[in-house]
């Protein structure tokens, strides 16, 4: 049960070192930034407060995920056709998929707005 609250936590961690950064470098932030990007590179563009939209996207689906892992009573139900020899396995599996995909989530959506922040 602890694994999956260690991947999950370095998400939150990424979220949280990720908003600290952009905290501070939002006034250095041109007004106006490349919100989409081509194969020929930024073709949409937008304002600054866009940046604030990815990490309210990526808080949201961290609260459904951590609700997912911290409460898998809730999110899972406990029947017997699980691939896994029991329930407790099986929903562990999960939990640990589901914490690995939540790191995976932060980094993109932290990592598709770092070059924007940091120049």
């Amino acid at each position: 049960m602890k694994l999956p609250k260690i991947i999950f936590g370095i998400s939150v961690f990424l979220l949280v070192t990720y908003s600290i950064v952009l905290l501070m470098k939002y006034p250095s932030v041109p007004e106006t930034i490349p919100i989409h990007y081509s194969e020929g590179g930024p073709d949409g563009f937008g304002n600054k407060i866009f940046l604030w939209l990815d990490v309210s996207v990526n808080a949201l689906l961290l609260v459904f995920i951590g609700w997912t892992i911290y409460f898998p009573q809730k999110m899972f139900s406990k029947n017997d056709d699980y691939l896994e020899t029991s329930p407790e396995t099986a929903i562990k599996n999960r939990q640990i998929v589901l914490s690995a995909v939540s790191v995976i989530v932060t980094l993109i959506f932290c990592g598709l707005s770092l070059k924007e922040i940091i120049p």
